[in-house]
């Protein structure tokens, strides 16, 4: 959203003091006529708090209840924890949307934080295609094929390609911490300015940051898929990666088109709307108003209905809302790497089971899966 409202403002500054000397954080004028109810005695604030949380608790319910399905018929503990990580960006992009919109002066502090959700989404997304592959007929040689390399101690790692793509994505989850963190920290000490693209302040240095990071990890996402696209596409999986992804693509898109309109003075403060209100507000509250019909979309594409076919759950729900909870398997990938996940999956076959990125023995809850037999192979979700 940063790097929208950058471009826009970059095409439509004219400020000439500001040009003159970019060390310093030129003042927004947030002046405007006095505030008047928009609904009968509420204000627009307060309408778009109410309507924000409203659609907020309408999202939870709907994926709760895929969620919840899923639970239930916990009979693919591997694949269906990644699919409730996923499902998961829904409540959260709406959570964090209703408080900018009900805190907007807090708004710059909060707004990052949509990127850290969509981080472990991708991060559990690759997890999740990487399950699809091995659990396909040709199993790990279909992911690594032989490009693997051996070591010195006899053993193997993961070929170069796919390292890449593991390493990409997987960033992404501390990069997003840490462009939360840096945002928060140099908003509250007063160097981050928003209003300004100079290289003397942190908001065009995080912005650039951020729109690497993102990209890559988007990027090797569809890079595997396409790597391996006759195994994935029985998945569908691009209707899964867009029905998620789409949340904060067409919010980035809404608010590059809402920072031009502010920017050439279209969207002024009137007697309903206060500059913050227009500024930090709308564009969340769009993206408020948008978010049971994503979780519409989601729970579509993550359905819970192929894990019922003949097989009993593993585990029973609170053990897959804990494991689903519990992203210290998307942590521990950093140094396990992609070869140790084959190991495991290989590990999983002789024993009859699915690989265990998480549930190894002595995990709390933890249970065999059912094996990869012709039931996973008939598994098209």
């Amino acid at each position: 959203m940063d790097t929208a409202a950058l471009l826009a403002r970059g095409l439509l500054s004219n400020n000439d003091d500001v040009k003159k000397n970019k060390t310093v954080c030129p003042i927004e004028d947030q002046s405007g006529p006095e505030i008047v109810p928009f609904v009968g005695n509420y204000t627009w604030h307060s309408f778009a708090t109410i309507c924000s949380g409203a659609c907020a608790i309408l999202s939870f319910l709907i994926v709760f209840a895929v969620i919840i399905m899923h639970a239930l018929n916990f009979s693919n503990p591997i694949q269906q924890r990644q699919i409730i990580r996923i499902l998961l960006l829904v409540p959260w992009a709406a959570f964090f949307a209703f408080l900018i919109v009900w805190q907007e002066g807090a708004g710059e502090y909060l707004v990052e934080s949509l990127d850290f959700g969509c981080a472990i989404a991708l991060a559990a997304f690759l997890l999740l295609m990487c399950d699809y592959i091995l659990a396909s007929t040709g199993g790990s040689h279909e992911l690594f094929g032989a490009t693997s390399v051996k070591r010195a101690d006899g053993k193997e790692n993961s070929p170069n390609w796919f390292k890449r793509i593991w390493y990409m994505v997987l960033q992404f989850i501390p990069t997003s911490l840490i462009i939360w963190l840096a945002t928060c920290i140099t908003v509250a000490i007063n160097i981050y300015c928003s209003s300004s693209n100079s290289v003397h302040f942190a908001h065009i240095w995080i912005t650039v940051f951020k729109l690497i990071v993102t990209t890559l990890a988007v990027l090797a996402d569809l890079k595997l898929y396409q790597s391996k696209k006759d195994i994935l596409s029985q998945h569908r999986v691009v209707i899964k990666f867009f029905a998620f992804k789409g949340i904060i693509g067409l919010n980035a898109l809404q608010t590059f088109i809402l920072a031009i309109l502010v920017g050439n003075k279209t969207l002024q403060p009137t007697k309903y709307m206060t500059y913050h209100d227009i500024k930090a507000g709308l564009p969340s509250f769009i993206l408020a108003l948008e978010m049971p019909l994503f979780a519409i979309v989601i729970a579509l594409a993550f359905p819970a209905s192929p894990y019922k076919l003949g097989q009993s759950p593993v585990a029973g729900p609170a053990t897959a809302l804990f494991q689903a909870l519990n992203i210290t398997d998307l942590l521990s990938c950093f140094v396990r790497g992609p070869m140790r996940l084959v190991r495991d999956q290989q590990w999983g076959i002789q024993r009859q089971s699915s690989m265990p990125l998480v549930a190894n023995p002595g995990y709390p809850g933890y249970s065999d899966p059912p094996a990869y037999g012709d039931s996973r192979e008939a598994m098209r979700v």
